[in-house]
């Protein structure tokens, strides 16, 4: 009889022992997180090719604009532009344009990308411009890429 009642006994601690652990507070805890942007920085644009200008031809021009920012970016636009003063060789001699330029490309985080303008030289350009590189000042509007 001892036994059984020790047994009895012994399987009723255990279960309100068990009851003790369960019944443990809980809580909920709440607060906040912070996250801050980044900034941007402007990209550059380099000549890569370019050449066989006349008067009165139109040649293609090859660019590269880089991208040294953290995230993608795409060229909305490169702006149409005109040579300046060159030696004796007048203002506006070459023009530059980007219609028809593919803008589709999108520049990776860190990345560069071509684009194809066209130049063309004034068909009245004077023998002072025979042999001599122009500088186009160009410049492009692009946007981050955010997907």
């Amino acid at each position: 009889m001892r036994k059984r009642t020790a047994v009895i006994a012994g399987v009723a601690v255990l279960a309100i022992g068990g009851g003790v652990a369960y019944a443990a507070w809980s809580s909920t805890g709440s607060g906040t997180g912070t996250v801050s942007s980044t900034t941007s920085a402007n990209s550059a644009i380099t000549p890569v090719s370019g050449s066989g200008l006349y008067p009165g031809v139109t040649v293609d021009v090859v660019v590269s604009i880089d991208n040294p920012n953290d995230y993608a970016v795409k060229v909305n636009s490169i702006a149409d532009s005109s040579s300046n003063v060159n030696g004796g060789c007048a203002a506006g001699t070459v023009t530059t344009t980007s219609t028809g330029t593919d803008f589709a490309p999108v520049i990776a985080a860190h990345g560069s990308q071509q684009y194809t303008l066209k130049a063309k030289m004034n068909a009245d350009a004077a023998d002072a411009c025979k042999s001599i590189t122009f500088t186009v000042p160009l410049s492009a509007q692009l946007v981050s890429a955010a997907s």
